[in-house]
C-alpha cells in the first residue's frame, strides 16, 4: 500500500493529526502518516461490529501482526506492510503497539474504568504510546514529556468525543459511586462526574504544562510528531471551568482557528 493510500485514511478518519503531520518534511510526514492509520486501524475496530468476539480476533489479528513483523515477516495488509517500514527504520519497540492493541479491548465492552489508575493506564497506552513512537521514529529520545502530552492530548480528545461516547452507551470516565445513566443520557453531568471530571482534568493540565516547559528535550525535527497536541489546552480549560457543560458545548474551533493555532504553533516551535 502506498503512503499516498495512508494518507487517505488519515486525512478523512483523524483529520487534526493529518494536519500537524502535513506540516513535517517529506520522509517525517510519510512515518507519521503510516502511524496515525495503524492508530485509526485499531480504533475503530470496537465501532465497526457489534459482535465483541470479532472485534476481539481483529484485535488478536493485530497482536498477531506486530509479532510476525518483529518476527521480520512480511504482510500484505495495507498498513502494516508501511507500518512494518516504519519500525524498521525507528527501531520503534515492540511493547509500544502491543500496548496500544491491548487498550483498545477496553472500547469493546460498555463496562467502565474500575478506577483512576485504570483509566489513567488507558490514556497512556493510546494517546501517550502513539505520541511516544511517533516522536521516536523521528529520531527523538523516549523522554517524559512525550509521554506527559501525549496524555494531556489524550485526556482532551476524550472530553471532546464524550457526547458521543454516552450516546453510544459507553462509560469511559470513571466516578465514585453509580453513575446516573439517565441524566448523562440526557446531556446532564451529575455531580460524581463533574467531580472526576476536574480531578482528571487538573492532572492533565498540569502535565500539559511541565511537558511544554520541558520541550527543549525534544529536538526539531521530532517536533512535527508533538504538534499533534496542538489542541489540546482548549478543551482541558473549558471543562475546567465548566464541568456541566461538557456534554451539551461544542469544543471544535473553527476551520480558520485550527488551522491559524496550527501555523501559530509550527512556526514559534511552541507547541
Amino acid at each position: 500500500m502506498s503512503i499516498e493510500a495512508c494518507a487517505k485514511i488519515v486525512r478523512a478518519g483523524d483529520p487534526d493529526r493529518y494536519l500537524s503531520a502535513m506540516t513535517a518534511p517529506d520522509v517525517a510526514r510519510d512515518r507519521l502518516l503510516v502511524l496515525y492509520a495503524f492508530n485509526l486501524e485499531i480504533a475503530r475496530v470496537p465501532w465497526i461490529t457489534n459482535e465483541e468476539m470479532i472485534a476481539e480476533m481483529r484485535l488478536q489479528w493485530w497482536l498477531d501482526t506486530i509479532v510476525r513483523i518483529y518476527e521480520g515477516k512480511g504482510s500484505e495488509h495495507e498498513v502494516a506492510s508501511q507500518l512494518a517500514k516504519v519500525i524498521e527504520a525507528g527501531n520503534l519497540p515492540q511493547t509500544l503497539f502491543e500496548e496500544m492493541v491491548n487498550a483498545r479491548r477496553f472500547d469493546i465492552y460498555r463496562e467502565g474504568h474500575s478506577g483512576l489508575s485504570e483509566f489513567n493506564t488507558y490514556i497512556d497506552a493510546t494517546s501517550g504510546n502513539l505520541m511516544r513512537l511517533a516522536a521516536m521514529s523521528l529520531d527523538a529520545d523516549d523522554v517524559a514529556c512525550v509521554t506527559d502530552f501525549g496524555f494531556a492530548a489524550g485526556v482532551a480528545n476524550l472530553w471532546r468525543a464524550l457526547p458521543k461516547l454516552y450516546a453510544k452507551g459507553r462509560h469511559p470516565v470513571p466516578v465514585a459511586g453509580a453513575l446516573d445513566r439517565n441524566a448523562v443520557a440526557g446531556g446532564e453531568v451529575p455531580d460524581n462526574l463533574a467531580e472526576a471530571l476536574l480531578e482528571i482534568t487538573a492532572n492533565a493540565r498540569q502535565k500539559l504544562a511541565s511537558s511544554r516547559r520541558s520541550r527543549g528535550q525534544i529536538p526539531k525535527a521530532a517536533a512535527p510528531a508533538v504538534l499533534a497536541g496542538w489542541q489540546a489546552g482548549v478543551p482541558l480549560a473549558m471543562v475546567q471551568r465548566q464541568p456541566y457543560e461538557i456534554l451539551r458545548q461544542p469544543f471544535e474551533s473553527s476551520e480558520f482557528k485550527r488551522r491559524f493555532s496550527l501555523l501559530w504553533r509550527n512556526s514559534t516551535g511552541w507547541w
